[in-house]
């Protein structure tokens, strides 16, 4: 636009100026930009220092997603989902999930003996299908996958 006219020129460049300052000042006031200075979100494991160790640890860990049941025991069958324990007559049972090919581990906490202690019990699939003793009670593998474990007690 051309204009020869200096009071026109004034009004274009002052309505020019009165938008952008109101502009501004929109953004200012509005949510649109934090005023404040925000870290990377922790809420997707991700941060501005970075450590590969942490990460291929917790990668691990993230993998099997919890069983959403709790530990049961129905007649002679026992159900362990992965890190919940199961008390059953004096004896608390915790599956630790797959630790080798063709291995598991359940931690035993004998009640009568100390509660605070857990003995760990590395077993192979074979020998606890052909079946296994836990303070003097007699179980046999019947299932295993990575979120759960199912047992059978023998008779007494």
């Amino acid at each position: 636009m051309r204009s020869d006219h200096p009071v026109a020129m004034a009004s274009m460049v002052g309505l020019l100026l009165a938008g952008g300052g109101l502009f501004v000042w929109m953004v200012a006031l509005s949510d649109a930009v934090p005023t404040e200075y925000r870290g990377a979100s922790l809420g997707f494991g991700w941060s501005w220092s970075f450590d590969y160790e942490d990460a291929m640890q917790e990668a691990v860990r993230s993998e099997v997603a919890p069983w959403p049941w709790p530990a049961k025991e129905t007649g002679n069958h026992l159900v362990l989902p992965l890190n919940q324990p199961l008390l059953s007559e004096g004896l608390e049972i915790i599956y630790r999930g797959r630790i080798k090919p063709g291995g598991f581990r359940l931690d035993v906490v004998i009640q009568a003996l100390d509660s605070s202690i857990a003995y760990p019990r590395d077993l192979t699939v074979r020998e606890a299908k052909q079946g296994f003793t836990l303070a003097d009670r007699r179980f046999a593998l019947e299932q295993i996958t990575p979120y759960y474990l199912r047992l059978r007690e023998a008779v007494r």
